[in-house]
């Protein structure tokens, strides 16, 4: 199906309609490469199959789709297509317990309305690219819809939560937003029982319950920027915090985004520097995987952090590599 051909064409028409308020009969036929009478004709036809187009005033005519019921299915354009096959492509695979069938079954529905051209290009893509999955069983899509709607409507939720370290406790939280990092689903929210902010892995979460009551109002800090401190800092009984002489960019071009946090350092000024939030089993850990960056840094804490560089640099000199 080409857009020369009656059906392809009148889709054409239908996307452009779908993408303006209104617009002028010389303009649509310009952009379709036909003459007014044929845009007349096309309006004419999907007019005749149920779909309302109304006429706009003006100077050489025009015309608007129509809001309300009947207004028609959704026309994507091949590469709005092809984005939304890729991302339910991504959904399908992405490790939600209970996401993978329907986002098969609405990736199919899409591939459907492409050009057998286009549709057998996302197909390939799909078969030749892969979501790598975090360790232990996925959380529950129902789960994460339901925490992202009680996020989105402002409404507190209630479930237990299976700790870290084995402890199961009832928590009440008001949500304020499902974020996923380093390939797991977390949820950012304020928790009642604590009274402070608080990150929840959401396949520890069960007895999930979304009540009626209404979210506090407070200011909210930055839910990506806590989750990833909160996953950082977690599982370390050791974290450290340097200044390393290196632009953020480069940095994060160098650990990986699970590894430490990375920010600015905005003493410095030029933003040649960047503080480094990271954690290891002990401080020597951690100096070894600090002395890897090899680039010249300064120590804010702890204070046996640099102790451990020192004797690093130390047993280097002594063997000839440093």
């Amino acid at each position: 199906m080409t857009d020369t051909e009656p059906l392809g064409r009148c889709l054409r028409l239908l996307g452009i309609l779908q993408a303006r308020a209104a617009i002028g009969a010389q303009d649509l036929a310009r952009r379709l490469g036909v003459t007014t009478r044929t845009v007349r004709r096309d309006v004419e036809r999907l007019r005749a199959l149920g779909y309302r187009i109304d006429s706009a005033a003006g100077s050489g005519g025009g015309y608007r789709l129509a809001s309300g019921p009947q207004t028609p299915m959704l026309v994507l354009e091949p590469d709005e297509a092809e984005a939304v096959a890729l991302a339910l492509a991504q959904a399908a695979d992405s490790g939600l317990s209970g996401m993978d069938e329907p986002a098969l079954s609405a990736l199919l529905k899409i591939r459907r309305t492409m050009p057998p051209e286009l549709a057998a290009r996302a197909e390939r893509i799909h078969r030749s690219t892969a979501v790598a999955q975090a360790d232990g069983d996925p959380p529950s899509y129902a789960d994460v819809a339901l925490l992202a709607e009680a996020a989105a409507t402002g409404r507190s939720v209630r479930f237990r939560h299976h700790g870290r370290e084995g402890a199961d406790q009832e928590r009440r939280v008001d949500p304020y937003r499902v974020v996923v990092f380093a390939r797991r689903w977390y949820l950012f929210g304020w928790c009642l029982l604590r009274q402070d902010w608080r990150t929840f892995r959401i396949d520890r979460i069960t007895g999930l319950h979304v009540t009626t009551f209404p979210v506090g109002e407070r200011p909210v800090p930055d839910p990506v920027a806590r989750v990833r401190e909160a996953v950082l800092r977690a599982p370390y009984p050791v974290l450290a915090r340097v200044v390393v002489a290196a632009s953020p960019g480069r940095l994060r071009e160098l650990i990986p985004p699970n590894a430490a946090q990375v920010e600015p350092w905005e003493a410095d000024g030029t933003g040649d520097h960047a503080l480094v939030t990271t954690g290891a089993e002990d401080a020597s850990l951690l100096a070894l995987h600090l002395a890897r960056l090899g680039l010249p840094m300064q120590v804010i804490d702890p204070p046996e952090l640099l102790g451990e560089l020192q004797r690093l640099g130390e047993q280097l000199r002594g063997t000839g590599m440093a």
